[in-house]
């Protein structure tokens, strides 16, 4: 099995997880939006390579924190270390943490900037949406809109939560669909899961986050094997079945060498 996003530098000890996921799975894919983080990130893949693979890009969030000449920047440094870079992400649309429309419009030439670098590196696009009311604006929509202006491929919906009609169109445009574990606890991911051939399905955890029977900081890569379980009764079919389905397509959505 793989997990194809979770979050190793919010973990207490990565090496330690990494340790123990290899005891029980494939390969994990770590996400690193943040810039300050990159290298460090890079370093653990180094040492653990074919079996830790690694996203980097720019969470909407940290749009303050950096100039528009240090995100430039970032990109020159992803376009160097792309031997050491799966994919391009998590980036994308954010109307929770961003509330100004200022802020937002800045947001998406950021956005744009990395969907042309994911064509400029041969890489895939691992997006980020959330919404905070999606009834007044809603961030799946406008990133759909955003990437098909685009002309985005080898697009990754990374956390799906859409609408059944934003997954109908990103189906249609041939988007992997990344359910994390908040799965086990959501009727509305159940709904859509339904909707979603298991042929475009990815399993992810964002761990630390969503753990699937807790609140607190404490979900792990491995705990993707709760989420095939709910699959699989979705489906009527085994856990097994999802497993290997969806190890499958991570392979091939982030071209992973293992």
């Amino acid at each position: 099995m793989i997990d194809v996003h979770c979050h190793l530098e919010y973990m207490e000890d990565p090496q330690k997880v990494i340790d123990e996921a290899r005891q029980k799975m494939r390969a994990v894919i770590t996400s690193v939006p943040n810039p300050k983080e990159t290298q460090s990130m890079i370093d653990l893949v180094e040492r653990n390579r074919n079996f830790l693979f690694l996203c980097a890009g720019f969470h909407p969030e940290h749009l303050h924190e950096y100039t528009r000449e240090q995100v430039e920047d970032h990109m020159e440094f992803i376009k160097k270390n792309r031997k050491n870079i799966a994919a391009i992400g998590e980036v994308g649309v954010d109307y929770n943490w961003l509330k100004k429309e200022e802020e937002r419009r800045k947001s998406e030439e950021v956005f744009a900037q990395f969907i042309d670098l994911a064509k400029e590196t041969h890489k895939p696009l691992v997006i980020h949406t959330r919404s905070d009311n999606p009834k007044t604006r809603d961030a799946v929509d406008d990133a759909l809109k955003i990437l098909t202006n685009s002309n985005a491929k080898d697009v990754i919906m990374h956390c799906f939560s859409g609408s059944e009609e934003n997954l109908k169109y990103a189906l249609e445009q041939n988007y992997w669909i990344s359910y994390a574990t908040i799965i086990v606890r959501s009727d509305k991911h159940k709904r859509l899961a339904g909707n979603t051939p298991i042929e475009s399905m990815l399993l992810e955890t964002d761990a630390p986050w969503l753990d699937p029977d807790s609140k607190d900081l404490v979900n792990r890569p491995w705990k993707i094997e709760r989420s095939a379980e709910v699959i699989a009764g979705i489906k009527d079919t085994t856990k097994e079945d999802v497993l290997k389905q969806t190890e499958e397509n991570a392979i091939s959505s982030f071209r992973l060498m293992i």
